[in-house]
């Protein structure tokens, strides 16, 4: 057990291509700090850092919430703690920012309480998610906590495949708007023709052997996806034009990130120029500027102190 410990964790894409609430990909960077120590029972008072107004309230952030769900799943319903949180992702721009704090936040108390479950700590961050999102999903946090290629096999037990992916860069672009986890999911219908499901299904068989032979041109065109995409691709301003640009750039294959308004690529090699073309299409077509950066599948969120 410790008295103070800093935690890194990662930022993430979910519904990797055609892995709806299944598929997760872990990046190497931006990534949380959030730093937690001891206090006397009872008192918890948590810190934000950066320019991202989040909430210091422990029961409405994130961070604190997973630290706390996971005292109490242990029997430590009155344990005190501080906690700081510097945000390394902007909230609501669909690279996982809220997982990455729930994550963190449950990796840190874990830590604390000498605690190496795993299993508790996806928990506990899964109620983190579910505090944002409305619901308890587990595609960002799974793969923000264990790293690489995440597939939730089974949502019920909880059930997470993890696969080392194989060694490609992903460009990412973030238009200037903003779009909610809530609001994205209602977009989506209650059903979907079955052409469409049978394919999707194809594409995600396609892809989880795209990951295991470590194949990128694969896994770039299995990057596609019938079930949350054409529905979803109206909040993001000029996805269409930033999808064709990045593929005459060299991506292998183009795709929203989580809710979005994330757009990423999957590239071989070439990342900032895929970048640079994505942003460009966006601003020619829809007239806003954007944020890129461009990074490699990471190994999760860990303990650095």
């Amino acid at each position: 057990m410790r008295d103070k410990v800093v935690v890194s964790s990662p930022a993430t894409i979910a519904n990797f291509g055609p892995g709806f609430d299944s598929f997760g990909l872990c990046l190497d960077s931006p990534r949380d700090l959030v730093s937690m120590k001891r206090l006397p029972q009872g008192r918890v008072v948590v810190k934000v850092l950066g320019k991202h107004d989040l909430p210091s309230d422990p029961g409405r952030n994130t961070a604190s919430y997973a630290a706390i769900k996971l005292a109490e799943a242990c029997g430590c319903r009155r344990f005190g703690f501080s906690m700081t949180i510097k945000k390394g992702m902007k909230p609501g721009s669909g690279i996982g920012s809220s997982a990455a704090s729930s994550v963190g936040g449950a990796l840190a108390m874990a830590s604390l309480l000498g605690i190496t479950n795993k299993d508790l700590i996806l928990e506990a961050a899964g109620m983190g998610e579910e505090l944002i999102a409305g619901s308890r999903h587990f595609d960002n946090v799974a793969a923000a906590l264990y790293g690489g290629f995440t597939v939730v096999a089974d949502a019920r037990s909880r059930t997470i495949l993890r696969i080392r992916p194989p060694e490609f860069e992903v460009a990412v672009v973030i238009p200037d708007v903003s779009v909610e986890t809530k609001r994205a999911r209602k977009l989506l219908p209650d059903k979907v023709p079955m052409r469409d499901a049978v394919t999707n299904l194809s594409w995600a068989s396609g892809m989880v052997h795209a990951m295991m032979t470590k194949d990128v041109s694969a896994v770039g065109a299995y990057l596609d996806d019938r079930l949350a995409t054409p529905y979803r691709k109206a909040l993001i301003p000029g996805y269409d034009a930033a999808r064709t640009a990045a593929l005459s750039a060299g991506a292998a294959g183009v795709s929203i990130g989580g809710s979005g308004p994330t757009v990423f690529a999957v590239c071989e090699d070439g990342g900032e120029r895929v970048a640079r073309a994505m942003k460009n299409a966006i601003r020619s077509e829809a007239g806003i500027g954007s944020k890129s950066f461009v990074t490699i599948p990471g190994d999760g969120a860990h303990v650095v102190d």
